[in-house]
This record gives C-alpha cells, sequence and structure tokens, in this order.
C-alpha cells in the first residue's frame, strides 16, 4: 500500500495516537528523551505482550514507521502459535540474554551468568559495560519487526535464536549480523533458482516478504536503518568473531572431547567486541527512528 493511502487507515491513526499519548504522558511532552529510555521500565502503554520489542506503544512505532511496507494493522501482529496466526512480531535485534544470560531465580541463574562463568565481573571496564547494556538493550534502536511465520516453535524469532545446530535448522545464536547474511544468501538462491534450502531458508521461504521479489536486500539497509551491518548495498558481518566460533559451548571446565568450549580470554574479547559495536547500533538507529518519528507527529 503507498504511503498516503496508508495514513489514512485506522491502525496508522491509532497508532498516531498511541504515540503522541505516550510522549505526552511517558516522556513529559519530549520525544528526545526516547533516546535512552528504557522501555522495561514501562507501566502504562504495554498491552497484552509482556515483551518490550512487542509492547503497544512498541507495535504502534512499527506501523508508523513501517505500516506502508507491510500493510500492517495490530492483528497481524503477535506472539507466534502453531496455526501462524499472527505474521509478523517484534525482534530484539542484539540480545543479552544469548551471550550474557538473563537472571532466571527460578533456574537458580544469576544476572549475566554466562559473563560470570569467565570471572567477567572482576573486570571493572567490561562489567560497567555490561551492566549498561543490561538497560540499553531494550531502547527502540535495539527492536525491529520482522516477518515470523514458520514451522518451528516461535517462527523466525525462534529460529535465529537456535543456540546450536540441529537437524531442523541450523543454530545462530540470536546474532543479527548472521540473520542479514543468512537472507542475502537465501535471496541469492530465489535468484537463481537454486531448491537446495537449508533448514532456516526453509522457514524464510514461508515468508513472502523475505522474497527478493518483495524486498531486496540491498534495500533493508535504508529500510530498516540498518548501515552498521552494510558494506556497498550488501550485508556484512559486524561483530569480529568468525561464524564457525559463534557456536562454541561456554563451560570452562568442559572436558568433552567432541565439543569445542570457549576459553575465558577469547569468550570475554567476544563479548566487549559485541558490547562495543551493539551500543553503536542502538545509538544509530534511535537517532534515525526519532528523526523519522518526528516527521510523523
Amino acid at each position: 500500500m503507498n504511503k498516503r493511502d496508508y495514513k489514512s487507515t485506522d491502525d496508522y491513526k491509532k497508532s498516531i495516537e498511541i504515540l503522541r499519548n505516550f510522549v505526552r504522558d511517558v516522556l513529559d511532552g519530549d520525544i528526545e528523551k526516547l533516546r535512552d529510555f528504557d522501555f522495561t521500565d514501562l507501566i502504562t502503554y504495554v498491552g497484552d505482550i509482556i515483551d518490550p520489542d512487542m509492547y503497544l506503544i512498541t507495535q504502534a512505532i512499527y506501523i508508523i514507521l513501517w505500516g506502508d511496507l507491510y500493510d500492517l494493522t495490530f492483528e497481524k501482529m503477535g506472539a507466534w502459535n502453531w496455526n501462524n496466526e499472527h505474521a509478523f512480531r517484534g525482534d530484539t535485534m542484539n540480545s543479552f540474554g544469548s551471550l550474557f544470560g538473563k537472571e532466571d531465580r527460578k533456574k537458580d541463574r544469576s544476572f549475566a551468568f554466562r559473563a560470570k562463568f569467565y570471572h567477567a565481573e572482576e573486570n571493572l571496564r567490561l562489567w560497567t559495560k555490561i551492566r549498561k547494556f543490561s538497560k540499553s538493550y531494550h531502547c527502540i534502536g535495539n527492536f525491529i519487526l520482522i516477518p515470523n511465520r514458520g514451522t518451528l516453535r516461535n517462527g523466525i524469532n525462534g529460529a535465529r535464536a537456535g543456540y546450536y545446530n540441529k537437524e531442523e535448522c541450523e543454530g545462530m545464536r540470536d546474532y543479527f549480523d548472521w540473520f542479514l547474511i543468512s537472507i542475502a544468501k537465501y535471496q541469492r538462491k530465489v535468484e537463481r533458482g537454486d531448491i537446495h534450502l537449508s533448514g532456516f531458508e526453509m522457514q524464510l521461504q514461508m515468508n513472502p516478504e523475505y522474497n527478493p521479489a518483495f524486498l531486496p536486500i540491498k534495500e533493508w539497509e535504508e529500510q530498516f536503518f540498518l548501515k552498521p551491518y552494510f558494506e556497498d548495498g550488501e550485508p556484512v558481518l559486524l561483530f569480529k568473531t568468525p561464524l564457525e566460533e559463534r557456536l562454541k559451548v561456554t563451560d570452562p571446565n568442559g572436558t568433552d572431547p567432541k565439543i569445542s568450549y570457549y576459553k575465558a580470554d577469547e569468550y570475554l574479547e567476544l563479548l566487549e567486541d559485541f558490547l562495543d559495536k551493539s551500543e553503536e547500533v542502538i545509538r544509530y538507529r534511535t537517532n534515525k527512528i526519532i528523526e523519522a518519528l518526528k516527521e510523523k507527529l
């Protein structure tokens, strides 16, 4: 749907109203306060899905930014189910839990428990960065809307978060640069008629929005404010850890000769690189998103 027609839809008008009220009620009338706003602090404008990248206000922002591209409605966004009832959902691009470890008292897991395996808390500089990222990773610059149909639990969102390679789908451990590179590879296969698809590519195939005929990967850079992930129109590795090194196991006491474990210095270096570059992405995208929202209000 073209932008002019889409702006006349009820969902777009509702989204503009939600954003205006949010700025008034939560940001004290100043949208600039969105710059470092941690969505986990919200108690209003949350909605039915208790996940910051799918709060009511977040969904409204998705509609304002990308509604015309996907002909979005609130009904089309939601948590994944086996019927693929909702075609789209929000996603947190650079995850905290996958690399650092989320606190979970029921499972007796402390804050950043994976990082603590390698005594990251003893490195003041690194630990300060980890603490900061635990707040900034739920800022608007780290959220994106993705087509999410799939036959695996949680759809594309769940598939790209796979921790290890499995028969049904390769692991990607929530790395967003890896996700973009995988989309580019899939689009090249589609363009040359290659029917030999990986498990993840078969999940992408269930979403026509990943097809190059819908949106070539080179257009993702500008459409979704992804410049840090691209060079010359192609997605590239943002984080310096090679793909084959990203699926190692975090266990400093591991002894199984069949398993590749992270060494302490290796993992701590990986974490710091991830933190620094993720923060850069969040700042860049936050600035772009705020600029775009200002034009809409």
